[in-house]
């Protein structure tokens, strides 16, 4: 009987663990747009953490300047380059006439931060078409609410960003305390950790830092040139270019080069051919600054050892579409942890800690056999895969 009421009450305790669970998994899903931003925040803030180190400077300092020095200024360049792309799809949708249902439909789906773009929308279309002080006082309130939610969602961001710099190394010393006997554990988070830190500080970052250079070109280049040999929507194409340069070596050609050759089909048509000097500044400029030059200094990061470049491409394709804009990072994300899981985990599930590791690359069929490396155990570091100093 003492046997049964022990039972019972683990049980019991196990409904409230349980349920707690589930009240986190809740509230994480509300936010899971900001849960997925922090988490790119910070691998992108952390090799600055890291460096930072060797001035002796202290842990919670390090995080501070690592967030104030590169997250912060990053985050603000990035809602002013997703501002002029809302801006110029908005001109482009006047401009060739398409429906308000494909409007409406697209901004939902570039939902970065699960704002209420419905009231938005309202607010800016109540003001415009009436005048009186209710619809004044009504846009206000909205954009207040708009902006708040904005604000609280940053706080979170930043919040979240700054713990997993400073409390990462005691929440995986935890883990591997108290789940990691074998070292199992250990091992995913020291495959998974430099695949995530490439694909998310290499990548992501290369996609943002081509747009945002495209953006200041492109602009630039239509400030100084003549109206006819203008690029349009400018803001629009260098986001574009950012997407683009996911697919190696040609994807950003695919933007500007087509854009070179309209400007100098329709200079020539016009029979302005003195303008197709403009036109060849344009071909040089977009070719090194939005091209070479980041392509050249971050493509280096992005490989990755296990993770197959196509597969990455389709993540970053179909995340947006399956989850929205942050599914341009939580795919990925998912597709870097199953393909660790598998490499790792699934071995160690089906044959045991003893099985030595299974052939995975062409080039190991007709290699040696070699030992297996060995495994540490949780106290031989202090690293972790998604919270690490």
């Amino acid at each position: 009987m003492e046997y049964d009421r022990e039972v019972g009450r683990r049980l019991g305790l196990g409904l409230i663990v349980f349920g707690l669970f589930l009240v986190a998994a809740y509230v994480v899903e509300a936010f899971i747009a900001v849960v997925v931003f922090a988490v790119f925040l910070y691998y992108s803030v952390r090799p600055i953490h890291r460096f930072l180190r060797r001035f002796g400077i202290p842990q919670r300092l390090r995080a501070v300047l690592a967030i104030t020095l590169f997250g912060i200024p990053f985050l603000v360049l990035l809602v002013y380059t997703v501002a002029i792309i809302v801006i110029e799809t908005q001109a482009l949708v006047e401009a060739y006439e398409i429906q308000d249902q494909v409007l409406g439909r697209g901004l939902e789906e570039f939902d970065v931060a699960a704002l209420d773009l419905d009231t938005l929308q309202e607010a800016i279309t109540t003001a415009g078409a009436q005048g009186s002080i209710f619809a004044a006082l009504f846009s206000l309130s909205s954009a207040v609410s708009v902006v708040g939610s904005a604000l609280v969602q940053l706080m979170i961001l930043v919040v979240a960003t700054y713990y997993m710099l400073v409390d990462g190394p005691r929440l995986r010393a935890w883990i591997l305390t108290h789940f990691d006997d074998t070292g199992i554990i250990r091992r995913y988070f020291e495959e998974a950790d430099p695949e995530l830190s490439m694909t998310l500080f290499g990548n992501i970052v290369n996609v943002f830092v081509t747009a945002i250079m495209g953006v200041l070109v492109f602009f630039t280049y239509n400030f100084f040139v003549p109206e006819p040999v203008e690029v349009p929507f400018p803001g629009l194409l260098a986001a574009l270019a950012g997407i683009g340069s996911l697919i190696p070596v040609v994807g950003i050609k695919l933007v500007y080069v087509p854009v070179g050759i309209g400007l100098a089909a329709a200079v020539f048509a016009a029979g302005q051919t003195a303008l197709l000097l403009y036109v060849g500044v344009f071909f040089v400029v977009a070719g090194v600054f939005v091209d070479f030059i980041p392509d050249f200094f971050i493509r280096a990061l992005i490989s990755g050892e296990n993770t197959h470049t196509g597969m990455l491409l389709l993540s970053y394709i179909v995340g947006p579409t399956v989850f929205g804009f942050y599914g341009l990072f939580l795919l990925p994300i998912l597709l870097i942890l199953l393909i660790n899981a598998t490499h790792v985990l699934l071995p160690y599930v089906l044959w045991g800690e003893n099985t030595p590791a299974q052939q995975t690359r062409l080039e190991d069929f007709g290699a040696s056999e070699r030992e297996p490396p060995p495994v540490a155990t949780a106290h031989e570091t202090d690293a972790t895969p998604v919270v690490e100093d």
